[in-house]
Order: structure tokens, then sequence, then C-alpha cells
């Protein structure tokens, strides 16, 4: 956990007095990622799970599809940032350009992706009191963000456990390394869910259809193109989960429902 984060000694105001206040802030580091040395991005991030990081951007930004497309993936700490040396099998489009983001401003252009997984057969087999009770398990892990208050989490879940939970930067990095770690380790994806914290905007969306995972819920609430992009791709989208219960955009039949209801 330290090693996520930088000690700073501050000042604080509140009930009308200032004070001295140390704290621990999120660290924010620097992850180059070069693809048959072209630099493709330069993600901002904690620097942990670089290897799943940058597996996972290149699978959702649609440069790769499956995990035969990676030939070598090598990180190695620079002077002035993290180096993810990736060689493909196929050269990635120069014009794409370079994204330097930390979930926000990724220019994604559809002509030069490889297409999105076949999402799986939509059968019943999400229990709606799984979905609060793994957001709730979201919550307990998320020591990070109680300690620093400025990260997002995200985690990789069964019906009736969570399998992966990991904390970064932005949402886009969480889903990013929980991705790659399902493609560096041949994990299936067609009976998951991808349970988050933060706004689920058409990006976060993208990502689970790149990714086949055929659910995605978040403890916040989703933009209005995500919702459509759900509704057209047959994403069981979820929002707003809270300890009573949630909001469905979209389920083509993943939810299971009482008897009778």
């Amino acid at each position: 956990m330290e090693k996520d984060t930088v000690f700073f000694e501050i000042g604080e105001y509140r009930d009308d007095v200032f004070r001295p206040l140390g704290i621990r802030a999120i660290r924010e580091s620097v992850l180059r990622i070069l693809v048959n040395g072209w630099e493709a991005a330069r993600l901002m991030c904690t620097g942990s799970s670089l290897r799943c990081l940058a597996a996972g951007y290149l699978l959702t930004c649609g440069l790769i599809q499956t995990r035969a497309d990676i030939l070598e993936l090598a990180v190695e700490e620079g002077q002035d940032a993290f180096l993810a040396r990736v060689r493909l099998r196929e050269s990635p489009p120069a014009e794409l350009g370079v994204s330097i983001t930390s979930g926000l401003g990724r220019e994604i252009r559809p002509a030069n992706m490889r297409p999105p997984a076949a999402l799986p057969e939509k059968k019943a087999w999400l229990p709606p009191q799984s979905i609060i009770d793994l957001a709730q398990e979201l919550e307990r892990r998320s020591t990070l963000y109680r300690l620093t208050h400025g990260c997002h989490n995200a985690s990789l879940c069964t019906a009736t456990g969570m399998l992966v939970f990991c904390s970064d930067i932005g949402r886009h990095n969480a889903i990013d390394a929980i991705v790659g770690q399902c493609l560096l380790e041949a994990m299936s994806t067609t009976d998951k869910m991808i349970v988050t914290t933060g706004r689920i905007a058409s990006e976060i969306v993208h990502k689970a259809l790149r990714a086949g995972i055929p659910a995605l819920a978040s403890t916040a609430v989703a933009t209005s193109l995500a919702v459509d992009m759900a509704r057209k791709s047959g994403l069981t989208l979820i929002g707003n989960v809270t300890d009573t219960g949630f909001w469905v955009y979209n389920d083509p039949g993943r939810l299971i429902h009482a008897q009778g209801s």
C-alpha cells in the first residue's frame, strides 16, 4: 500500500483554525507504452500492475484481440517514467497518434480497431443480491481510497464472488488492468461481471465489450451514450448500486428474477 502513496506535510483549515496535518497522497506515475518501437500511449497511473495495465490498454483500444497478438511484453523503470516495451505480430497504425491520459480525452478511431469479442449467450445467471453484496465487498477492499481519497476501484466477479480487485488513479486504468490480467492469465470472461466505482461513460462500456465481459455494474450512474451502447450491444448495465438496490439500464436476460415477479 505504501508504494502507491507519498507522504506530505500540509496545512488544514477546520473549525476556524489552521493546523499542520500529515497526509498520504495517491502516487501518480507515467507509463509509456512502446509498441513495436512506436509510442502508443502515456498513461497516468499509480505504478501498480503495469504489465496487466499495458496489456489491457492494448486490448480495450483495439490494437490487439488475443494474447497471441503479443510476442513480447516487458516493463522497466526509466529515468522519468515506467516503460512498457511491447512487440506485436502486427504494427499498429501510426496515424493513431499518442494518447496522454488518466482516463480522459482518449481518442478511439473505430476504423483502425479490431472488432470486439461477441458477448456470450444471454441466459440468467446473475442474482440481484449478488450485485449488492459485491459492491459492498468492493467498498470493504477499498483501503487505498480510504487512505488517500484519490483513486477508483474495480473488480472482476462471478455471480458468487470477487476474483480480481484493482485500484488506480482512474477508473479506466483499474478496468484496463483487470482486462489485462484476464488476457495474460487466459481467464475466461464469458460468465464474469465488472463491479466498479465512478461514472459509467461510453469508454467504460466499450472496455467491457472489447473484453467480452457481459455485465457491468457501478456504484455511480451512467451517461446517455453508455446506456445507448449497452442497449445496442446487449450488455447488462447496472448503476447506482446501494445497500438496498440498483438501477437497471439494460438487461437482455442475465439477471435472475424471482418466480412470478
